[in-house]
């Protein structure tokens, strides 16, 4: 772990503290790239407070980055952020409305922003873990509540949504890390259905439907989940045949790796020590066909073949502790369009701030494992679905 305290001068809004806080390191230039061993991980940019990248979505050479709160940590917090970066650069976009600020409906709440999608027209639909699936145009600013789950209550402990991805209809399919459950969303907007169920789904609370993805066909909706005690696994379902039946086993993760936590007692080993309670993360296509899974609870990457067989795993245990910055709960995923994988790596929890909004005690502390990673795989992303949606 690797940090620095912002101290009292850093008190102002929730916007001047990532301000300064931001550190962006550019991806290396395309003809570095093609030199870059399969699975080199380097860092593209570098968020502050409140840190924890959850969701991606590419759109052209634009990075769009949610901010998760997936540690716990930011209770008090008045609202989570969308950050959008160059791709070309790695700098931030510079409009007025970088970031873009996504107030939250209750004074304390565990959990922020995870995955994304996007329309035809260039806007996002972010899942909001406390029940809400919002829908954000960048351009502007604008923001409305695209979907609701009907047991939300505006916290994530009746109804986490994780990850989100449209059919070529407009649905638009939500995992659910609280319950063995995929809602759907219909066109257009509203409350969300219950699509699709099954025990062989289940794992703990903020470990059960993980990061859902649509093969190259748009036929067949691929599903992580599962704990990595119980094993975390991936499977694949037709959008025509969402019953039991059809629900198949596509790879099964059996080993078990833990990551050295701190001796130290503090909020960082707590969390290194719930780890093996998660699973994975989020999954996408490549266009060569291989599954990316990001492994959350085992701080790796995987390639999967078309055939379900493991191409690659990284980093090693080893190997990760060598980097400069380590994989650290690895969620999103999303490609670069130049070989890369870009990875929203959770990294430390740390102390947020209080009921009251105040800084905690000798400052913020702003963790310089709150990246956005980048991993070179030689791959670029399979075609995504970006309905026309009122």
């Amino acid at each position: 772990m690797r940090h620095s305290t912002v101290g009292k001068l850093v008190t102002g809004a929730a916007l001047l503290a990532v301000v300064v806080g931001l550190r962006v390191t550019a991806a290396p230039p395309e003809a570095q790239a093609l030199s870059r061993p399969i699975g080199d991980i380097q860092v593209f940019a570098t968020l502050g407070y409140p840190g924890h990248p959850g969701g991606l979505a590419v759109n052209g050479r634009t990075l769009y980055v949610s901010t998760s709160n997936a540690d716990f940590d930011r209770l008090f917090d008045t609202s989570d952020e969308i950050w959008a970066f160059r791709l070309d650069t790695g700098g931030p976009v510079q409009t007025g409305t970088n970031p873009i600020l996504v107030p939250r409906q209750a004074s304390a709440q565990t959990m922020g922003l995870l995955g994304m999608a996007l329309d035809a027209r260039g806007r996002l639909y972010i899942a909001d873990m406390n029940g809400r699936v919002l829908r954000v145009d960048p351009s502007t600013g604008v923001q409305d509540v695209y979907g609701m789950i009907p047991t939300n209550t505006d916290t994530s402990f009746t109804d986490m949504p994780g990850f989100v991805v449209f059919d070529t209809a407009g649905n638009l399919y939500v995992s659910d890390w609280s319950a063995p459950i995929i809602w759907r969303v219909p066109p257009g907007g509203g409350q969300a259905q219950l699509w699709f169920t099954d025990p062989r789904l289940a794992g703990t609370y903020g470990a059960n439907v993980a990061g859902i993805a649509l093969d190259p066909s748009g036929q067949n909706l691929y599903i992580a989940a599962a704990t990595q005690e119980s094993q975390i696994a991936v499977y694949r379902l037709p959008l025509a045949h969402p019953d039991a039946p059809h629900l198949q086993e596509f790879h099964r993760y059996t080993d078990f790796v833990m990551m050295p936590c701190e001796p130290d007692p503090n909020v960082q080993t707590i969390a290194c020590a719930t780890m093996p309670a998660f699973g994975a993360g989020g999954i996408a296509f490549g266009a060569s066909g291989k599954l990316y899974v990001a492994l959350f609870s085992k701080q790796q990457l995987s390639i999967l073949r078309p055939d379900g067989s493991e191409a690659l795993r990284f980093p090693s245990s080893d190997e990760n502790m060598m980097l400069d910055v380590p994989v650290d709960g690895p969620f999103a995923v999303a490609f670069d369009g130049r070989g890369s994988l870009l990875v929203a790596n959770t990294g430390d929890a740390t102390i947020g701030k209080g009921p009251d909004g105040s800084d905690p005690p000798g400052g913020l502390v702003i963790s310089d494992t709150w990246v956005v990673l980048d991993a070179f795989v030689n791959d670029t992303a399979a075609p995504l679905i970006r309905p026309f949606i009122p």
